[in-house]
């Protein structure tokens, strides 16, 4: 066995090459044997080499295990002993991702050796002492406790003499240690903050200099070379950075090198994108692709990563998403590798910063970094924890959720203290606009909520400015000016303007780009202030030019996001002239599309979802206004309000992924608050004046009910014709397996694994939105609106299914106030005709006669007329549903899609023709939209391949504040018993129906009953709950169930009561259900006797078994004929003849559903029933 002094050319030579596997080989099997003082300087040898490589743990664990060995034979002071200690301390936060204890340990060892007698300053263990602990303390300055300058430079005052003295002795390798590690301090962020002088550019090209020059091994000269020129490329001319790109490249290749020459290609690379993005062509790019594969053959993690690095951070932050996705997961991957856990955080943070550069992705950000959060501790890293709820607090801001942001941003603005000043101001930013927000903007805030602000505000100006942060004081300011100061035309505004100016002068010497920034942002505040509805002439040059100056700058220090944000606000400006001119001028809007225009492409270029919203919707109303003036055609009006629409889908998609709830609740508050029910109203009256029938019945799919779509589409089924497709092709099939394999990764795997998951699904599911047979798939997911075609296709199919004479599709919607009726039959164009009643009205009428006082009965229960007096009150509103007699027949199948109030109204109990209502001519379903219709009735053919049972639930029980009847009780419990007798069925009552047991039995159902209570509250219709026997079980927990498309039956009080938002947008227990994965939900509209609900009950499944019968098995049970037959069975017997006690029960979902489990003979027979 060689001896170390033979061994160690032999293993640095094999480094030196880029072969480390080859190095770490001899290492270890020279460790199997070594003793003393041998077996020391193999290990630090092997983990310097494990190091360069990049398997970070792996060296951590070595010194570990060596350092537990060694403290039994070796003394404290021993100075290889404290090396190796000191070098596990510099791979403890590295490892770790933790800081605590870490300095004092450092400073222990630190001490010791510096107390040592006889160690002289070119002791190998020194030079790697001094550089392993001046690394540790600036790595912690940088990222958990930012240190005094002082302290920083005594950390590095000795590298300049150590390097010199070692060249002086011919000790080349380590004065090349010394250098890089001096090279590697250039980019701590401490040493620019203090501009320590010991630590400049011009010292570390000496030192390379020197090197290269001297009569070090070639390899040496490389390296010297190489980690020069990463601190060249803004500081030298081309010439002479090509000259020593072509050298270092010649003396890698030379020497045979494993990845050193690729290593100065990536870096030109690197320089060329920077230069201009449209160098990266897909042949540069699929150059870099190789660079890359060869990394990964000659398992060089570390320079991979760094390839990764530069070329990422090459591409313009706006560009290249899905790219700048990928590599950012390589980085994840390789840091999993590695086992540098605090590497890990640094790139899951660059991947949080890369989703949230693309506002609509703010959900996933808000998954992954509320588990992060809770991966640290603020004493593991202060600067990553603060980063990780500044990430979150942004995150929460774009969702417009500005109370999370504001206890997020509070924390990450603790975290970071005076520790990191300048992080602590990106926080305080959003508090700052938290603040205002949380009063509702600037026009809700009261003069003690001003004073709040402002004085927070002034307070933090004052602060960054006496800490020299000019450019978090003028972003505050900005704040203060934009959203306050010029929207309420505030006088002060101009003095807080020209504080901006002074601040931009204050960083004209150290960052001019900011400076300019700066400048930009002062010249576009200006040009706002002067916007108003003025003809004047002169008023507009100035307000032009403040514009054009500010697009410049922003374009010169290529920050086109707020140069688009300039041109949209430009565009609101020559709107302005245009409202303030006598004659309206062609001119003026023909220029606000055009700027409007060029705003919206560019936030779609840049993938910010939420401009591109606001700026499509923009462009779509100067477009309705040029068709309302006769300058452009209806056509035209249309394709740009459709782009509005489309961009708003964009911002709702990402909110899928949060739980159902907050993710129906958050898209019906973005519909109610982002103004996109304007575009479906002008849309909707450029289809109606020019009599686009079949455009106005497609943008009325498009504006009702889009949260409920949304999330029932996300478990939409593939039709089996494109399935069977799909596994024909192989590619298809090859992409939708890719897809589904991630798809389950990301369920079962821990939050903080999702983001990268979900970038790699990102990117899979780009993919399958180009290939033909997929793109459906993708767009069946999104819910994109159902066509004219699929509906008439659907109509014919339920036709064909069930004894229905034919399908009618019924639409209400509102039009300049009054109620109209759009309908589709058949192969026949829609029609539209007017209800001739104003939509107040209707609201009057369901004040008076459906709303109650609290514990009060409504109107519509002690109504003195019968039903077929004139005087009835439901009387007054059946041209509700008149029109219908002319385009439908008896026998039809009637979908009722509602609009706004119409939503409370029993609409199947209202007269269709004399003395008929439309329940008892037709069978009647109701649905948020026809896209809900069609989901569910799509759902409702899965339960004929399930093997699910019937399951009976009910809770009858006694509550404060109720009246109980222990007699009606046992009736229920009797009457559940009698519908569950059949073999297969199963029945749950009382007490024994808690929370679990009703989730184990619904998502285990083909048909699912429930009689008992459901709670709420009036005003809050979204604290909406069922009556359980272990508490109150509400909407949000039902929204997380996973359903098997059963039908269900709610015999409780107002159970199919729903809050409708702007956009008819439903929330309660049925849209809970529905979410969940109901095909159909039976309910009541409101209040009703436990004694009707049980005849109800037993009347509905007996006319289920008598389908079943009737057809066999497995049938197609039609639901809307069986509820239309046991409404009319109510509506017949004396004591429930009002429609009150009829009337309140309404089926949602799918008209039908596929049974193979037949119901007992028994029900709807002649056995006795409890009464």
């Amino acid at each position: 066995m060689a001896s170390w002094k033979e061994l160690i050319p032999e293993t640095q030579h094999l480094s030196d090459r880029g072969n480390y596997d080859a190095a770490v080989a001899k290492l270890r099997d020279f460790l199997v044997t070594a003793q003393g003082a041998d077996r020391l300087h193999a290990t630090a040898e092997l983990t310097t080499v494990l190091r360069d490589q990049g398997y970070w743990k792996d060296a951590f664990d070595t010194l570990e295990q060596e350092i537990e060995i060694a403290s039994r034979t070796c003394t404290c002071d021993d100075p290889l002993y404290l090396q190796l200690r000191m070098q596990a301390c510099r791979l403890r936060p590295v490892v770790l991702a933790s800081f605590k204890g870490v300095l004092e340990n450092a400073a222990e060892i630190f001490e010791i050796f510096s107390s040592l007698d006889g160690i002289d300053d070119l002791h190998p263990s020194r030079i790697r002492i001094n550089s392993a602990y001046s690394s540790l303390r600036f790595m912690a300055s940088d990222f958990h406790h930012r240190r005094p300058g002082q302290e920083l430079r005594s950390a590095v005052n000795w590298q300049l003499p150590a390097f010199q003295r070692l060249m002086s002795a011919k000790r080349e390798r380590e004065a090349l240690d010394v250098a890089i590690h001096y090279s590697r301090l250039l980019n701590i962020t401490s040493v620019k903050q203090y501009r320590l002088e010991d630590l400049c550019f011009g010292s570390l090209n000496e030192m390379m200099d020197a090197i290269t020059v001297s009569e070090a091994a070639p390899l040496l000269k490389a390296a010297a070379i190489s980690e020069l020129l990463q601190h060249m490329y803004d500081k030298c001319d081309g010439d002479r950075i090509n000259e020593l790109e072509t050298t270092a490249i010649r003396l890698f290749e030379e020497e045979a090198h494993s990845h050193g020459a690729m290593d100065v290609r990536i870096r030109q690379a690197s320089r060329q994108i920077k230069n201009n993005f449209q160098y990266l062509t897909p042949a540069v790019m699929e150059e870099i692709r190789g660079y890359f594969n060869v990394y990964e053959s000659v398992n060089a993690l570390s320079a991979y990563g760094t390839a990764i690095q530069l070329i990422s951070g090459s591409i313009p932050a706006w560009m290249m998403f899905d790219l700048r996705l990928s590599f950012t997961s390589i980085a994840a991957e390789l840091s999993d590798k590695t086992g540098a856990r605090f590497e890990y955080l640094i790139a899951q943070v660059r991947l949080l910063t890369n989703w949230l550069v693309h506002s609509a992705k703010s959900s996933r950000v808000i998954e992954a970094t509320h588990s992060l959060d809770a991966l640290l501790e603020v004493e593991d890293c202060r600067w990553i924890k603060g980063m990780i709820a500044n990430i979150t607090s942004q995150a929460y801001g774009l969702l417009g959720d500005w109370k999370n942001a504001h206890e997020w941003a509070a924390k990450a603005e603790t975290t970071w203290g005076d520790y990191f000043q300048e992080d602590r101001a990106h926080a305080t930013l959003t508090v700052l606009q938290a603040k205002i927000q949380k009063h509702g903007g600037y026009a809700s805030l009261t003069p003690p909520a001003m004073k709040e602000v402002m004085d927070f505000a002034e307070l933090e100006v004052t602060k960054h400015l006496k800490d020299g942060l000019f450019g978090s004081a003028s972003q505050k300011m900005a704040v203060i000016v934009g959203e306050i100061l010029i929207p309420r035309n505030d006088g002060r505004r101009n003095a807080w303007l020209d504080r901006m100016d002074e601040c931009a002068q204050s960083l004209s010497a150290t960052s001019p780009d900011d400076a300019d920034t700066q400048r930009a942002r002062v010249y576009s505040f200006r040009g706002q202030a002067l916007l108003g509805a003025t003809a004047d002439k002169e008023l507009e040059e100035k307000r032009y030019e403040y514009f054009e100056r500010a697009t410049a700058l922003y374009m010169k220090v290529k920050d086109l996001l707020n140069a688009a944000c300039t041109r949209h606000m430009q565009a609101l400006a020559v709107y302005s002239t245009f409202k303030a001119q006598e004659r309206p001028s062609w001119n003026s809007l023909q220029r606000c599309i055009e700027l409007s225009g060029i705003a919206r492409d560019a936030f779609g270029t840049l993938g910010n979802v939420l401009m591109l919203a606001e700026a499509a919707r923009m462009h779509a109303f100067y477009n309705f206004l040029a068709w309302s003036h006769g300058y452009v055609d209806g056509t035209t009006a249309l394709l740009a309000l459709k782009d509005a629409d489309e961009a708003s889908a964009e911002r709702r998609d990402d909110v899928s992924i949060l739980a159902s709830f907050e993710a129906v609740s958050r898209k019906q508050q973005f519909i109610s608050t982002s103004q996109i029910q304007d575009t479906y109203k002008r849309a909707l009256a450029i289809c109606k004046a020019e009599g686009r029938l079949t455009d106005l019945w497609d943008w009325i799919q498009r504006a009702k009910a889009r949260s409920v779509s949304d999330q029932i589409g996300i478990e939409a089924a593939i039709p089996a014709a494109l399935r069977d497709d799909i596994i024909q092709d192989s590619e298809a099939k090859s992409l939708s397996e890719q897809e589904n394999a991630v798809s389950q990764q990301i369920a079962q795997v821990d939050p903080q694994v999702r983001l990268r998951l979900r970038g790699t699904l990102h990117q899979i599911q780009a993919r399958m939105n180009e290939h033909p047979l997929l793109k459906p798939i993708l767009d069946l997911r999104k819910s994109r609106q159902v066509s004219i075609d699929q509906m008439r296709d659907l109509g014919r199919q339920i036709k064909y299914r069930t004894s229905i004479k034919d399908v009618v599709f019924v639409d209400w919607v509102e039009l300049l106030g009054t109620i109209w009726i759009v309908a589709l039959k058949g192969d026949e164009a829609p029609r539209i005709v007017s209800c001739q009643i104003e939509a107040d009205k209707i609201a009057a009428w369901k004040r008076q006669w459906l709303e109650a006082k609290p514990g009060a009965a409504p109107a519509l229960e002690d109504e003195e007329y019968d039903e077929d007096e004139p005087e009835f009150c439901l009387r007054s509103i059946d041209c509700l549903v008149a029109p219908l007699r002319d385009f439908t027949s008896e026998g039809d199948l009637l979908v009722f899609c509602p609009t706004g109030v119409l939503h409370s109204i029993p609409l199947h109990a209202l007269w269709i023709t004399d003395q008929k209502t439309a329940i008892e001519r037709n069978p009647v379903i109701y649905s948020a939209s026809l896209t809900t219709f069609w989901q569910c009735y799509r759902r409702s053919e899965l339960t004929s391949s399930t093997d699910f049972s019937w399951n009976i639930v009910g809770v009858f029980e006694p509550a404060p504040g109720r009246q109980f009847s222990p007699a009606e009780r046992t009736k229920v419990y009797e009457s559940l018993t009698h519908l569950a007798k059949p073999p297969g069925n199963n029945v749950n009552t009382g007490k024994a129906v808690t929370s679990e047991a009703f989730r184990n039995k619904i998502e285990r159902s083909v048909i699912f009953h429930f009689h008992g209570h459901c709670l709420f509250d009036r005003a809050v219709l979204t604290d909406q709950s069922l009556e359980l026997a272990d508490g109150l079980l509400p909407i949000r927990s039902v929204f997380e169930m996973k359903l098997q498309s059963p039908h269900i039956t709610l015999i409780a009080c107002d159970s199919a009561s729903q809050a409708i938002s702007a956009g008819d947008e439903p929330l309660g227990m049925v849209t809970a259900l529905l979410c969940a994965g109901a095909g159909s939900v039976l309910g009541t509209l409101w209040p009703t006797a436990s004694r009707t609900g049980r005849r109800f009950s037993d009347e509905f499944y007996s006319d289920i078994a008598n389908q079943c019968r009737a057809a066999g098995q497995p049938v197609m049970v039609n639901l809307a004929e069986a509820l239309r037959r046991t409404v009319l069975a109510l509506r017949r017997r004396r004591d429930t003849r009002q429609p009150f006690h009829w009337a309140a029960f309404v089926l949602h979902g799918s008209c039908s559903i596929a049974l193979t489990t037949i119901p007992g003979s028994h029900v709807g027979g002649q056995e006795s029933k409890p009464s």
